[in-house]
């Protein structure tokens, strides 16, 4: 049985990676009783997040976005994914700068265990990055524009030219 600040944690990380679970989804992934995640959120409101709740048998619990960051809890495989995609970032430019994804870098490095770090460090000396000269880049407007359509589920149409033109 996990304590109750671990239940929090994994609570939180379940609220965070959907937009809507039912009590009794929360109950049988986290394997407690409904009463117990009823519970659970109401101390996760004391401590500051926004769960939302809609009431009756098909009502559910969000995590309000933009409300508090909750803590980012990753396995090895997205950690990884998480430091490529930011050191992709810092390289090309695509974010209009390197400061952020370079500092957000760094401290991701600095709590990965070491096993990770270490397959992070094989990685960084098998790419290369190689940008091509004149190449334009992404406008990081259009990147957050996609990723906000993609997040509201909506359709994107996109046009593109190969290089002949």
């Amino acid at each position: 049985m996990l304590s109750t600040s671990a239940r929090l944690l994994r609570l939180v990380s379940l609220l965070a990676v959907r937009p809507a679970w039912t009590c009794g989804e929360l109950a049988e992934r986290m394997e407690v009783t409904e009463r117990t995640v009823r519970r659970d959120v109401a101390r996760l409101r004391e401590l500051g997040y926004t769960v939302d709740s809609d009431p009756g048998p098909w009502g559910g619990y969000r995590l309000r976005p933009g409300t508090r960051t909750p803590p980012l809890i990753l396995d090895d495989e997205e950690a990884l994914a998480v430091a490529v995609g930011l050191r992709e970032a810092a390289l090309s430019g695509a974010l209009g700068g390197d400061q952020a994804a370079l500092s957000a870098l760094l401290k991701l490095r600095q709590v990965l265990p070491k096993r990770l770090g270490d397959r992070l460090g094989d990685m960084d000396a098998a790419f290369v990055q190689t940008p091509r000269a004149g190449e334009p880049q992404v406008a990081a407007g259009m990147l957050l524009e996609l990723a906000a359509a993609c997040r509201r589920a909506e359709r994107a149409r996109m046009a593109y030219r190969d290089w002949g033109g």
